[in-house]
This record gives C-alpha cells, sequence and structure tokens, in this order.
C-alpha cells in the first residue's frame, strides 16, 4: 500500500486529510484552495462556499464536483494520488467542506 493510500485509509485523521486536499489540489494547478473556492463560487455553488464560510459542514457531491473541475483537472489529481478519477473526485467530496473551513479560519 502506497503512502497516500495508507493516508487515505486514516479516514479519522483530519491532519492528514488537510495535507492530502492540498496536495490534490496544488497537484492539479487548480491554484490552491482559494482559486477552487473561487470556481465553484462562479460555477453556481456560492450557497454551499457561503455554509463553508460560515462553518458549517456542508456536503458536495462528488459528481458536481467531476462536472464543475472537469475531466483534466481531476484527471491531474487522480494520476497525482494513484486514485481513480472516481475515487479522487469522492474523496474531495468527502473532505473539501473540512479544508474549506480550515481554510476560512474554522
Amino acid at each position: 500500500m502506497s503512502d497516500l493510500h495508507a493516508k487515505l485509509a486514516q479516514s479519522g485523521d483530519h491532519h492528514h486529510s488537510h495535507g492530502i486536499i492540498h496536495m490534490m489540489i496544488e497537484g492539479a494547478l487548480i491554484g490552491g484552495v482559494t482559486a477552487l473556492l473561487a470556481h465553484l463560487v462562479s460555477n453556481g455553488l456560492s450557497h454551499v462556499v457561503d455554509k463553508w464560510q460560515s462553518g458549517e459542514h456542508h456536503a458536495i457531491d462528488a459528481e458536481q464536483l467531476k462536472s464543475i473541475l472537469g475531466v483534466d483537472k481531476l484527471s491531474a489529481i487522480a494520476e497525482k494520488t494513484g486514485l481513480s478519477v472516481d475515487d479522487a473526485a469522492k474523496y474531495l467530496s468527502e473532505h473539501l467542506p473540512g479544508a474549506a473551513k480550515k481554510h476560512f479560519g474554522g
């Protein structure tokens, strides 16, 4: 099992989750959490980002992320992490709310 897969298996470890999310985002050349959140806002998810900013844990669907981020960015994330595109989208959808909350100081 790779180091990344071992970290992904540690579902309760929020420190690792936050680091992996940042690595996934930076690895896809998205431009960091700020740019990703701006991208979500510009694609109709301002209500979700607003909830994260206010400290709420509002889920985001993996299929929504796939649609918004597109195949190229998710493929880059998948390649960087060794995950499939579907697994990368699922992991991001599960952990992005926590990373956003931390980004906003929560």
